[in-house]
């Protein structure tokens, strides 16, 4: 088992409760925190100091802000003190915005330490490389392990495994505010820049078998929950199937889509039309200084769209995986997975933040454990099956993540 020091690299929104969901675990032992704000990282310890932990065997409480360090660092552009900071822990976890999360991974490999990380943007055909430099230096890299993709993907196949034959893989998934307001109907609880980019990146998905792929924010369709009753939501392609297409070779069709309030596809398809999400700088006819509309836009919606004290989000999830237990059965079964979690008023955490933070951390915790021992390239729903699932499940529920599972004939 490993002395348990943990380095977790971005302080935002999720990466500070990854920090304190490490800090509260009783097999780690320290956890380094590494952020270019200094702001952020000052926020961290302040609330590391008004919480506690217990030891389970002297009953002890000792202050989270003990196991704490924080260091002020572009990742980026001083990679040499990150390299040092990763070679001196037993794991790191990636917690940055797209655009710079794989040099981070890259950087972790080098270093010789495992790594678990949220972003999404990996594909096979860009693992072989980096798969085999992590099976040399003996280290873990599990990719895109956070709630979607992450926990999606491990429900998924769980759900593909119990059956012989499967037809469709649907994820449906997505944070929103608990009372939809103007502007978006919406709220950032991530990095802003990795919001744009779900809009704009083509997503992959898999049509009769092969794989393809769709322009995001495309097939909309309108849908419900039965614990959120006279509330409607639509839900369109975004591409957050991560490694699923390779890991589940034999499924026919298999789509993810974002979750959003009604109306909200149409109000950002407004602000493409107008040129906001361009990345080419054009000149201000006021002041003649070139202003990136994409970068102008993530200002302005960080700053609009921010939680603020009162607000409340929520996170919605739905895995459907349809098929039949055996080969040649007529009866089409569907095996579902489904959550609604809210905003915890006690701790003032977004709920996108436990959902995120937790998957990832319990993965960490269980490869700092011994229990993960796979070395290389490993998909998260690679990495957690068998008895790994229930004992996964089993922490996150502890952790107050309810997730309802269930099993019906398709009609």
């Amino acid at each position: 088992m490993s002395k348990g020091d943990v380095t977790v690299l971005g302080c935002g929104l999720i990466g500070a409760s990854v920090a304190v969901d490490f800090l509260e675990s009783n097999s780690v032992s320290s956890v380094t925190v590494v952020d270019i704000s200094g702001e952020r990282l000052r926020l961290l310890q302040q609330l590391a100091s008004k919480l506690s932990r217990t030891d389970p065997i002297s009953g002890s409480k000792t202050k989270l802000v003990d196991k704490l360090r924080t260091v002020e660092l572009d990742t980026v552009k001083r990679n040499a003190e990150l390299s040092k900071l990763l070679e001196n822990s037993d794991l790191g976890v990636g917690a940055l915005p797209y655009g710079i999360a794989e040099e981070a991974v890259q950087t972790a490999v080098e270093s010789g330490t495992s790594f678990v990380d949220l972003i999404h943007s990996w594909r096979y055909e860009k693992s072989s490389p980096l798969d085999a430099k992590a099976k040399q230096k003996g280290v873990t890299i599990i990719p895109a392990c956070g709630f979607a993709p992450g926990l999606t993907n491990i429900l998924a196949k769980y759900a593909a495994d119990q059956m012989e034959d499967v037809d469709s893989v649907k994820i449906k998934v997505g944070g929103i505010p608990e009372v939809p307001k103007q502007p978006l109907n919406y709220k950032i609880v991530f990095a802003v820049e990795s919001v744009l980019e779900e809009y704009t990146r083509d997503a992959l998905v898999v049509r009769d078998g092969k794989k393809e792929n769709l322009p995001a924010l495309s097939e909309v369709e309108e849908l419900s929950f039965d614990g959120l009753p006279d509330q409607k939501f639509e839900a369109f392609i975004t591409d957050g199937l991560s490694t699923l297409p390779e890991t589940l070779k034999r499924v026919k069709f298999m789509e993810e889509k974002t979750i959003r309030w009604q109306g909200h596809v149409d109000q950002i398809s407004l602000l493409m039309d107008l040129g906001f999400f361009s990345e080419r700088p054009v000149n201000l006819k006021t002041t003649g200084a070139r202003v990136s509309p994409r970068a102008l836009l993530c200002t302005l919606l960080d700053r609009k769209l921010a939680m603020h004290q009162g607000d409340k989000d929520m996170t919605l999830m739905r895995v459907a995986v349809q098929g039949r237990k055996k080969k040649g059965d007529r009866a089409t079964r569907i095996h579902q997975f489904e959550m609604i979690d809210r905003f915890d008023s006690t701790t003032q955490t977004t709920s996108m933040a436990r959902t995120t933070a937790y998957p990832c951390c319990t993965v960490g915790q269980m490869i700092l454990e011994g229990k993960i021992t796979e070395r290389g390239f490993i998909p998260p729903e690679l990495a957690i099956k068998d008895d790994r699932f229930d004992e996964f499940m089993s922490r996150l529920e502890r952790k107050g993540l309810s997730i309802k599972e269930r099993e019906f004939l398709a009609d």
